[in-house]
């Protein structure tokens, strides 16, 4: 009988990522690097983001990116309520180097494209940077 899914919580991504907290790390990259089916939603995926790149760990934005799109990369790794590629893909619009997206637009546009949704409403015409085609509200 297969595991069933599971969610997973920012905080046990963070410990697997940033290994500060070396017993709850150990604990987290043995589940991680598990077989076990983990469930990622897009507000969690966006709370490990804005952590690392925030004030306390600085991560530059192109480093979470990477390591976001590689942990998506996981088999073991299931998207909940949005496509594994499409948030992929927007990762990759926050890795540049000049003109990236932030990681909020970015799992925006990866939902909304998981939906169909091509177009969105926003007063930031650099939303065009994350696939969607940004229109102004009338």
């Amino acid at each position: 009988m297969p595991e069933p899914l599971r969610a997973i919580d920012a905080n046990v991504l963070l410990r697997y990522l940033l290994s500060d907290v070396p017993e709850q790390a150990h604990r987290a990259r043995r589940l991680v690097d598990s077989e076990q089916p983990l469930g990622l939603t897009a507000v969690a995926l966006a709370e490990v983001a804005w952590t690392l790149a925030g004030p306390r760990y600085r991560r530059a934005r192109a480093t979470v990116a990477t390591q976001l799109i590689d942990l998506l990369a996981r088999e073991n790794i299931v998207t909940v309520g949005f496509d594994k590629a499409e948030a992929q893909a927007a990762l990759m619009a926050c890795a540049v180097q000049v003109g990236a997206a932030n990681f909020g637009d970015a799992l925006i546009a990866a939902c909304a494209r998981s939906a169909g949704v091509q177009e969105i409403y926003s007063f930031d015409q650099r939303f065009a940077r994350t696939g969607l085609t940004p229109l102004a509200p009338l």
